[in-house]
């Protein structure tokens, strides 16, 4: 009697065991090349940021890490961070991480303002989900830099800017809208306005 006994990869099974093992293997090679990649992308996020929170200050950039160790301390209240800027134990001012809703998600930004928090040094935008060519213009440099300058307290009262057409000349306290965004413009004068009302009382009340 003749032996027709199949091999393995004859079976119908064959093909699924193979699969099966060609799927952990791939699992395991993407794996391998995230935990390999992980630490430089979480090294370089950590080495623009810090660039940013220089940058709000307008201090040097070139040499990321030096320039800040040598200007900025990282602060930590209870419920919130910040940093410190100082250059030759002179304080600059302080930068916080801001947030507030935009469009169409979580606008992230950096806002730095004087030590006695009496106007603006600079915001910067870190993350947002805008409409491009819109509201995804608040990364622009004429919107940003138009803060700068802008006074925050007047008599310790926080100062919420009002909202004129983009082509108009602003006042002190008017901020120019983007044409055709003016929710996202908007989201950013709030999320200062904010911000600031939380922020400043904890921190003055600690100097």
């Amino acid at each position: 009697m003749a032996n027709n006994k199949k091999l393995f990869r004859e079976t119908r099974i064959y093909p699924v065991v193979f699969m099966l093992i060609i799927t952990i293997l791939f699992i395991g090679i993407l794996a391998t090349f995230y935990q390999l990649s992980i630490e430089k992308v979480t090294k370089y996020r950590e080495a623009m940021m810090k660039k940013m929170v220089l940058k709000t200050f307008e201090l040097p950039t070139e040499n990321i890490e030096t320039e800040f160790t040598k200007y900025i301390t990282l602060q930590e209240m209870e419920d919130f961070m910040y940093y410190e800027a100082k250059s030759d134990s002179i304080l600059l001012g302080y930068c916080f991480p801001i947030s507030g809703s935009g469009l169409w998600g979580t606008i992230h930004a950096l806002l730095s303002v004087k030590p006695d928090f009496s106007e603006i040094i600079n915001i910067d935008i870190v993350e947002q989900n805008e409409t491009p060519g819109l509201g995804g213009r608040i990364t622009e440099d004429w919107f940003r830099k138009q803060f700068k300058g802008k006074a925050l307290l007047i008599n310790d009262v926080p100062q919420l800017f009002s909202m004129i057409p983009e082509n108009e000349k602003a006042g002190d306290n008017e901020i120019c809208q983007i044409t055709g965004a003016t929710a996202s413009s908007k989201a950013i004068v709030e999320m200062i306005y904010r911000n600031i009302l939380e922020y400043s009382p904890k921190l003055r009340a600690e100097k």
